[in-house]
């Protein structure tokens, strides 16, 4: 009735109770720890003293672990005390999470812990990337804890160790709202989804026209918020490219500032633009590689996921 890898959804829920499979095996949900670190940062319950903000982070990922169909574990704010953030490692462990996510402390400011810490304690295997935003992002694995679950307690997923516990991947997001935000969907969402059981956990990409002029920069590639519209793209093309009239595609307005602290930049994309580092402005019409955002309205649809192909024009109106 089901193949091994696919998900149980609504329908698939009916086919299984027509014809009498009860129970099934099935993939856990991954059990994810969201951590705050910073002593500037509050609970957005509280209101902040000099020099502090409220922690939208927490909220923010706690959310997101949710909706990539993880069990969220809200970690609370770590203070800028090593000892403080090493009992929130252990409180990771106890429980039971199969990856943590920071946000914070993992610059190059001396008051930025989580990266030494994570050396000590585990495997850091990266803690810098050629992206903005996003550079100071860090990816690391804590072996098992001496008191190990059974050998086959994730079987078959990420995070399976040989001590025969269970080795805990830790994700060091930056503490700046939109490079969290980036960061968790590039990186954190296909992981949960691997550990899920999703037999393809990439994002979905395809090729869209720009709206404006896009500036380049000239450091680091950038993944750049944007909406995507799907309709007529004639206005877009330049002279001469007879194929695109009257067609449709991918249509890819920005955001505005791209700010990495500007959050609201990120309320109304459902895309990330892949832009190269470069001199100069990418010019209106240009088509860029797109990457839908998880649970975006264009991920929704499968078949329009692809290289958009020429339609009627009957068709987009």
């Amino acid at each position: 009735m089901l193949a091994a890898g696919e998900r149980v959804g609504v329908v698939e829920v009916g086919l299984l109770a027509a014809v009498g499979a009860v129970t099934l095996p099935a993939r856990a949900r991954p059990v994810v720890g969201v951590l705050s670190t910073g002593d500037e940062v509050v609970d957005p319950s509280l209101v902040p003293g000099p020099g502090q903000i409220r922690d939208c982070n927490r909220a923010m990922l706690l959310a997101a672990a949710e909706a990539a169909g993880a069990v969220a574990v809200d970690l609370g704010i770590a203070s800028d005390e090593g000892g403080d953030l090493s009992a929130c490692l252990a409180r990771a462990r106890a429980a039971g999470c199969d990856a943590l996510v920071t946000s914070g402390g993992v610059s190059m400011g001396d008051r930025d812990l989580v990266k030494p810490l994570l050396e000590q304690a585990g495997e850091v295997h990266f803690g810098r990337v050629l992206m903005k935003p996003g550079k100071p992002l860090t990816f690391a694995t804590l072996p098992a804890a001496p008191a190990a679950l059974p050998a086959d307690a994730n079987k078959g997923g990420l995070g399976s160790s040989s001590g025969g516990g269970k080795a805990m991947l830790v994700f060091g997001l930056p503490g700046n709202p939109v490079s969290s935000f980036v960061c968790f969907s590039l990186v954190v969402v296909p992981a949960l989804r691997k550990m899920a059981g999703w037999p393809d956990p990439s994002l979905r990409r395809v090729r869209a026209l720009l709206t404006r002029p896009l500036t380049l920069d000239p450091q680091r590639p950038e993944y750049h918020r944007a909406t995507l519209t799907f309709g007529p793209v004639a206005d877009l093309v330049h002279v001469g490219h007879e194929q695109h009239h009257g067609a449709c595609g991918w249509r890819a307005d920005s955001t505005g500032d791209q700010i990495s602290s500007r959050l609201l930049s990120a309320r109304s994309a459902n895309a990330l633009l892949e832009l190269p580092r470069g001199d100069g402005a990418l010019l209106a019409g240009t088509e860029v590689s797109a990457l839908l955002l998880p649970g975006g309205l264009v991920e929704s649809f499968p078949q329009m996921a692809g290289t958009p192909v020429p339609l009627t024009k009957a068709f987009c109106e």
